[in-house]
């Protein structure tokens, strides 16, 4: 800076400190907008693990329901949902389990023989909102049955 008040640019130090000024205006600027625009992102609350324990518990329920019971022919069955699956009644299987669901909670009921691919059966109906699904193996006349529910709040709760 010289005797005038000029740099060495030619520039006076005036126009520097006006020049700063405006960038830390601009700084400023960008920072609040920034701010602004992230307070207004709309984040969805998480869902609550008690919701998640609600619904594993109902369908956990509902297959116990369904499982435990003895079969007709117990000679030849372990329970009564292997002797409906033995039987090949899938639809009537799974629509015992789907009632036995809370009138709070939906589900569809899927079935895999052996390892095999899954299939949906009984009533059901299409899921609204977040799903869980509980899994349970059936075991009988040496047939290995995976019988899924999968279940979701009436309404597609929280």
């Amino acid at each position: 800076m010289n005797a005038e008040g000029f740099d060495n640019r030619g520039i006076h130090s005036d126009v520097c400190a006006q020049v700063h000024v405006l960038e830390m205006l601009t700084l400023f600027w960008l920072f609040f907008m920034s701010a602004t625009f992230i307070i207004q992102i709309q984040v969805p609350d998480p869902v609550s693990p008690a919701s998640d324990a609600s619904l594993q518990f109902a369908a956990e329920d509902a297959l116990v329901q369904v499982i435990a019971p003895a079969a007709v022919d117990s000679a030849n069955h372990t329970g009564r949902m292997g002797e409906l699956l033995a039987a090949g009644d899938l639809d009537l299987a799974c629509n015992e389990l789907l009632s036995s669901l809370p009138s709070t909670v939906q589900g569809n009921c899927w079935v895999a023989r052996d390892g095999g691919p899954t299939a949906r059966y009984g009533g059901g109906s299409t899921p609204l909102g977040r799903t869980l699904s509980v899994h349970e193996l059936v075991h009988d006349q040496g047939v290995v049955w995976t019988v899924s529910v999968q279940v979701w709040h009436t309404g597609g709760g929280a």
